[in-house]
């Protein structure tokens, strides 16, 4: 691998509007391009244990409380996720820290010389230069959340040890097609022949299980190699090797945490119960369920496409605990809004929306269109406006959902700090 020296001439930001302005699109599926500059840098095998994850929803949970065992267990664990909220640097976790954005300016300038010639997109330049910086490190496992699909995802030049499937749901239409099977089929392309993988969703597309078939994989799927038992206050779960019962039930989706156990049966690790309980227990990831503030209570969701959208409303009740719910929404121009918000409709008294700015983005007409059958809706030019007029509609009585997008929550979250 090229060695490189520490690049001093550019700050993250630099780096960052760079990589914005140099391809011609921010989306731009297929590995050739990537590929070629992985080989060149020695990248595609990483001297740790891989575990990739795919699937529409459930991604970065998956991934967040496979890195929380991982580091209980005492191993040294790298995360790439995407996107971020806040900060850049949330894409790349080690050892359960946020690098210093000098260890980016390098990565970078690593991949910049790698390249030569070669035109990468944002998305394929970052996980680059993610996977450039593992491979100065000596980790034992290092988890990798593919980006959009999977099998043409810059994600899949890395070999993986584990290719996990959390679940399939149409989203991304422009770039996936609205055909679900083959949108399954193309979240099992990082699946290998005979290489080990995780279906975490028992009502999965018959595709991924028919690739998964195809290339003789070693599966556990949820409903046929492992099952998930329900009792009242815990769950239980039974795979072919690993056996876990009285576990605690999750905030967020307990299919992902059973996708989770599957993944350490396939890595043949078996954690003792007590400290699966208390992972599953203090499991959080940031905009997913997110508290912003208790008095009044805010909560905000990425949820971003129906499947996520209807798990948000089945969790809704209890976070309101009989309280009305307000809701500040808005979305992306290319999502699909009706389908979005139908699981909601009857739980939200007031519907607070605006557009969002950018490439994807829209002026919150198509999304008021879409809540033409609810009561309250108010429509404002800017998220800004609408956030503050829906906080300040709050009292003891009522609730602040926020959702629609990361970009919709990562903006309430600055607002929501501005008004502490």
């Amino acid at each position: 691998m090229a060695t490189v020296k520490p690049s001093q001439s550019r700050s993250l930001a630099d780096w960052l509007c760079y990589l914005e302005n140099q391809h011609h699109s921010a989306i731009d599926l297929g590995l050739e391009r990537v590929a070629k500059v992985a080989q060149t840098g020695q990248l595609t095998q990483l001297n740790a244990n891989v575990i990739t994850v795919a699937g529409t929803n459930g991604k970065g949970s998956t991934c967040a409380l496979l890195e929380q065992i991982l580091l209980a267990l005492g191993y040294k664990v790298g995360v790439y996720s995407s996107p971020h909220i806040l900060d850049y640097r949330e894409r790349v976790r080690i050892n359960g820290e946020l690098p210093p954005a000098s260890d980016f300016c390098d990565s970078f300038a690593a991949i910049e010389e790698l390249r030569a010639e070669t035109s990468l997109s944002y998305f394929e330049f970052g996980t680059l230069a993610a996977i450039w910086l593992f491979a100065q490190r000596s980790l034992d496992y290092v988890i990798l959340e593919v980006g959009l699909g999977g099998r043409l995802d810059a994600t899949n030049i890395v070999e993986p040890d584990v290719s996990v499937v959390t679940t399939v749901a149409v989203d991304h239409v422009d770039w996936l097609g609205s055909d679900i099977q083959q949108i399954g089929r193309e979240k099992a392309g990082i699946f290998r022949n005979n290489g080990k993988a995780v279906i975490g969703d028992p009502a999965i597309v018959s595709s991924v299980l028919e690739c998964s078939k195809q290339l003789n994989c070693q599966q556990l799927a949820a409903g046929h190699e492992y099952s998930i038992l329900r009792s009242q206050n815990t769950w239980s779960f039974e795979g072919q090797r690993l056996v876990y019962s009285a576990l605690p039930y999750p905030r967020l989706p307990l299919s992902n945490a059973a996708t989770v156990i599957a993944v350490l049966e396939q890595l043949e690790l078996s954690p003792q119960p007590s400290l699966l309980a208390d992972a599953i227990s203090n499991w959080q990831l940031a905009g997913r369920l997110q508290t912003l503030s208790q008095q009044p209570l805010v909560i905000a969701d990425v949820a971003h496409n129906p499947q996520s959208a209807e798990y948000l409303a089945s969790q809704l009740p209890e976070l309101a605990q009989g309280r009305k719910v307000v809701a500040l929404c808005a979305m992306l121009g290319d999502k699909d809004m009706a389908s979005t918000v139908q699981p909601l409709l009857a739980l939200v008294d007031t519907w607070h929306i605006s557009g969002l700015s950018g490439p994807r983005g829209n002026d919150g007409s198509a999304l008021a269109q879409s809540l033409s059958v609810a009561k309250r809706v108010y429509k404002y030019p800017t998220l800004a406006e609408a956030y503050t007029r829906a906080h300040n509609s709050l009292d003891d009585d009522s609730m602040l959902i926020v959702f629609g997008s990361f970009f919709t929550v990562a903006e309430t979250l600055e607002l929501s700090a501005s008004h502490q």
